[in-house]
C-alpha cells in the first residue's frame, strides 16, 4: 500500500506533495506492526511492545499532520512527538512492572483516540469550509476515534481477564489484527478520496478562476482551430469591441471576421509559422496588428497576440489575446498622413525657392546684362541686329512671365487662395483663348496646331484653371517641338468624363523623366527645349493639382523621338464633380 501511495505521488497526484508523506506514513505503520507482530518472541517483549506500538502511533500523528497541511492549518508536531516518546517511555516502564496488562492497551487506545479524534474533527471543519464534497472520511476517522476512546474507558474501568488482552493467544489477538488492518486500509482509502476531492476541486477552481479572468478582461481571448478554421472559444468581452457575441462569433469564419487586406496578410504568414512550429515545436509567440469586422459594419484595428498549440487528435490550436487599439491605429495613420503632408510642404518650399533663385534670379540677370549690351552700342548698331535682340528679349521675358504667372498661380493654390467656381463651359473656347495666348511662341517656331475638338463639347469645370492647364500643355508641347512640327488637340467621351488629349511630334520624353513629371516630392529634370527653352516643370505640377481639384487624373505616354501625348480627363456634368 505504502509503495503504490509512493508511485501514485510520482504520477496522478504529483502536484499533491502530501501524498508522498502518507505512503511515508503508512510505511512506518506497517514497521510498527511487523515489529508488533512478526518480531514478537524474537526480540524481547519490551522491544517489541513498546517499539511496535511507539511507531504505529508515530504513523497516526504523521497521518494527522499531513491533514492539517492539506487543509493550511499550522502542523502539532512538537506535541505529536512528545507524545509518542512518553508513550514509549511508559510502555517500557510498564514492561518491566507489575501493573495489570489492560492498562497498557488503555494507554495505547487513549493515544491513538486522540490522533484520530483530531485528524477528523480538522477533516470536518475543512468539509464545512466546503474544501470537500464527502464526509465520509470525517465520520471514519470520528468513529474509529471514539471506538478507541470506548476502548480505553473498557480496559480502564472494566475488570478484563488475561485472556481479553490484545495480542495474547487466541481469538482477540487475531480480532484486533483484522480490525487494525481493515483500519489502515480504510484511513488510506479516506485519505484517497480526499485527494481525489481536493483534485478535482483544484481544477474546478482553476477553471473558474481563468474562465472569471477571461469573461472579465477587456481583452477579447479566443481560440482557433487553424486546420478547421473555426473559432472553438471566444470570450465574452468580445461583444465590448465587436459587437459580437461569443456564439456569434465562433459561428463566424475567417472571412466573416476580417477585412480582406487583414485576411490575405493572415493568410499569408500562418503557413510558415506553423511550418516552424510543427519542426521546432517551440511555443513562439507572435503580435500582429489587423482590421476586424464589427456587427454595424464599421471596422476596428487590434492586436493580436498569439502562440500555437498542439490538440490531442493531431490538430493544431492558435490560443489569442485580441486588444482594440483602434485608437491608436488611427493616431498612427493620422500621423503619418500629417507626416506626408509635411514632407509634401518642405518639398513645396523647396520648390519655391528653388524656382525663385535659379529659374527667376538667372534669366532675368541674363535679361538684364543683354538688354545693357544693347543700349551700350544702340547709335552704330543695325537696325536688323537691334530687332533680332529685342526679338530675343521679348521671347525670354514671355518666358519669364509665363513662369512667375504659374508660381504665383501655384503660391496661391498652396495657400488655399485661389476661388473655385466650376460651371459648363466650352471645352472648344477654351483650347482657342489658351492657343491664342500663346501664338508667338507658335509663329517663332512655325508649328500648326490643330483643334479637333468638337465645337459643341462642353465640361464642367473652372474656366481660369482649364486654360491654365491647356496653355501650359500646349506651351510644352511647342517647346520639344521641332521648327514647322504640328501639334494635335483632341478628345473622346468616357463615361460621365471627357479626355483630352494634346499630341506633339517632338523629341518625346525619357522613361525615366516620365516616372517623376507630375510630382512635386521628386527631383525634377527639365530639359531644355529645342530652340534651348527652359522650363521648370512646375506647370505640369500645377496642371496635376488643377486636374484632380475637378475629380479627374492626367498621365503621359511618350517616347523618345516619337513625340509626346499628354492625356487629362474633365466632368462633363456638375453631378460628377458633386460625387467626387
Amino acid at each position: 500500500m505504502s509503495g503504490g501511495l509512493w508511485f501514485a505521488a510520482r504520477g496522478y497526484f504529483q502536484k499533491l506533495s502530501f501524498v508522498k508523506d502518507w505512503s511515508v506514513a503508512t510505511l512506518l505503520q506497517a514497521l510498527g506492526w511487523i515489529v508488533l507482530g512478526a518480531l514478537r518472541g524474537v526480540i524481547p517483549d519490551w522491544i517489541s511492545i513498546s517499539a511496535g506500538n511507539s511507531l504505529i502511533l508515530l504513523s497516526l500523528v504523521y497521518y494527522n499532520n499531513i491533514i492539517l497541511s492539506m487543509f493550511d492549518r499550522k502542523q502539532m508536531w512538537n506535541s505529536g512527538v512528545f507524545l509518542v516518546a512518553v508513550v514509549f517511555i511508559l510502555l517500557v516502564m510498564h514492561q518491566f512492572s507489575d501493573i495489570a496488562p489492560k492498562y497498557r492497551i488503555s494507554l495505547i487506545s487513549l493515544a491513538a483516540s486522540s490522533q484520530l479524534l483530531s485528524s477528523g474533527k480538522n477533516i470536518l471543519y475543512a468539509n464545512q469550509k466546503s474544501r470537500l464534497s464527502s464526509r465520509f472520511t470525517a465520520i471514519f476517522y470520528l468513529s474509529c476515534g471514539i471506538i478507541l476512546f470506548f476502548r480505553f474507558v473498557y480496559y480502564t474501568v472494566a475488570d478484563v481477564s488475561i485472556s481479553q488482552v490484545a495480542f495474547g493467544k487466541g481469538p482477540i489477538q487475531d480480532f484486533t489484527y483484522l480490525f487494525f488492518y481493515i483500519t489502515s486500509v480504510m484511513m488510506t482509502f479516506g485519505f484517497l478520496m480526499m485527494c481525489i476531492d481536493i483534485f478535482i476541486k483544484s481544477q474546478e477552481e482553476s477553471e473558474q478562476k481563468y474562465r472569471l479572468l477571461a469573461e472579465n478582461t477587456t481583452d477579447v481571448i479566443w481560440v482557433l482551430n487553424y486546420d478547421e478554421q473555426k473559432y472553438s472559444y471566444v470570450s465574452q468581452s468580445v461583444l465590448n469591441i465587436t459587437g459580437f457575441t461569443s456564439e456569434e462569433t465562433i459561428r463566424n469564419s475567417l472571412k466573416d471576421s476580417f477585412t480582406p487586406s487583414s485576411l490575405k496578410y493572415i493568410l499569408e504568414i500562418l503557413p510558415d509559422r506553423i511550418q516552424e512550429f510543427k519542426v521546432t515545436g517551440e511555443k513562439k509567440p507572435f503580435s500582429d496588428e489587423v482590421e476586424q469586422y464589427c456587427k454595424d459594419g464599421s471596422t476596428i484595428w487590434i492586436e493580436a497576440n498569439t502562440v500555437f498549440q498542439w490538440n490531442p487528435n493531431g490538430t493544431i490550436n492558435i490560443l489569442g489575446v485580441s486588444r482594440n487599439i483602434d485608437k491608436r491605429k488611427n493616431a498612427e495613420i493620422q500621423k503619418d498622413k500629417f507626416y506626408s503632408e509635411l514632407q509634401l510642404l518642405n518639398h513645396t518650399k523647396d520648390k519655391f525657392f528653388s524656382i525663385i533663385a535659379h529659374d527667376l534670379k538667372g534669366p532675368i540677370g541674363g535679361m538684364n546684362t543683354f538688354a545693357g549690351m544693347i543700349l551700350e552700342d544702340l547709335d552704330t548698331r543695325p537696325i536688323k541686329r537691334t530687332k533680332n535682340d529685342l526679338s530675343i528679349l521679348f521671347q525670354s521675358s514671355g518666358e519669364i512671365y509665363v513662369l512667375l504667372e504659374n508660381l504665383l498661380t501655384w503660391a496661391r493654390s498652396q495657400t488655399g487662395e485661389m476661388a473655385f467656381f466650376p460651371e459648363e463651359i466650352s471645352l472648344y473656347h477654351s483650347i482657342e483663348s489658351a492657343i491664342a495666348s500663346i501664338s508667338f511662341s507658335i509663329q517663332n517656331k512655325s508649328i500648326i496646331v490643330k483643334n479637333f475638338v468638337d465645337s459643341n463639347s462642353k465640361v464642367y469645370a473652372d474656366e481660369k484653371m482649364v486654360e491654365t492647364v491647356l496653355r501650359n500643355l500646349i506651351s510644352n508641347a511647342i517647346k520639344y517641338s521641332h521648327v514647322g512640327g504640328e501639334i494635335q488637340i483632341f478628345s473622346k467621351s468616357l463615361g460621365d468624363d471627357l479626355e483630352i488629349c494634346i499630341a506633339d511630334t517632338g523629341t518625346g520624353i525619357s522613361e525615366e523623366i516620365q516616372n517623376k513629371l507630375f510630382r512635386i516630392d521628386a527631383k525634377q529634370t527639365s530639359m531644355p527645349g529645342t530652340l534651348g527653352e527652359r522650363g521648370t516643370a512646375l506647370g505640369l505640377i500645377l496642371c496635376k493639382e488643377f486636374i484632380e481639384k475637378h475629380g479627374g487624373s492626367i498621365w503621359v505616354n511618350s517616347e523618345i523621338g516619337n513625340g509626346s501625348k499628354f492625356y487629362f480627363t474633365l466632368p462633363k456634368e456638375s453631378s460628377v464633380l458633386i460625387r467626387v
